[in-house]
């Protein structure tokens, strides 16, 4: 188990979610603010989906 640098809530980086809001959020922890691995699931997808709400680079 690993704390999250966000909320520090204990996580398993090996069993993070599959929405597409987190998988968005683990995107931009491998590219843009280099955490992967050290934020939890429910850290991802908050991350994941304001990107979605307000960053061009993930709209449709």
């Amino acid at each position: 188990m690993i704390d999250c640098i966000i909320c520090g809530q204990s996580f398993d980086p090996e069993k993070l979610p599959e929405s597409p809001e987190a998988q968005v959020g683990i995107l931009l922890a491998q590219e843009r603010f280099n955490d992967e691995g050290r934020v939890c699931g429910e850290c991802l997808i908050s991350r994941g989906r304001l990107a979605m709400m307000y960053d061009c680079q993930f709209r449709r």
